[in-house]
């Protein structure tokens, strides 16, 4: 098998992220609505929409989230320019793939003590020239 091309392709802002985000939001809207018609409000209820509120706060967060995610040929390097972290060396593994969009779980090198594990969204309306190599490179990596 040939090595996956060299490929640095943007991280975040993804459309299958946000229609997922704004599909689970109604959803859960649609859920606590009916909930709250039947039985009435009670704590348990307000517990269930306070947890809803801060899913929806975290979630709108991370909708923001922007890094470039770069492989080189050997390692994948993230660049993340939110969080103010420096480069990091790790390994990238699919979790879903959705033919236009990946989500992927970015795990750093055990010398990176200051970078956590996240999750990262890349779809291909964000560099879609790229988006075939950044494929091949994501799958070969767990192949090899």
């Amino acid at each position: 098998m040939h090595n996956a091309p060299s490929v640095s392709y943007p991280v975040g802002r993804c459309a299958f992220q946000r229609w997922l985000y704004v599909f689970l939001m109604v959803l859960t809207l649609v859920v606590l609505l009916a909930w709250v018609l039947s039985l009435g409000l009670t704590f348990v209820w307000c517990a269930a929409a306070i947890a809803a509120a801060m899913g929806a706060f975290l979630g709108w967060r991370a909708l923001g989230q922007t890094a470039t995610l770069t492989w080189d040929g050997q390692v994948w390097c993230l660049h993340d320019q939110d969080l103010g972290h420096e480069d990091a060396l790790g390994e990238v593994h699919v979790v879903l793939d959705v033919q236009k969009a990946l989500l992927l779980r970015w795990l750093p090198a055990s010398d990176t003590l200051n970078m956590k594990p996240q999750w990262l969204w890349v779809g291909s309306q964000s560099a879609d020239n790229r988006w075939q190599d950044l494929r091949c490179a994501v799958y070969q990596r767990t192949n090899s």
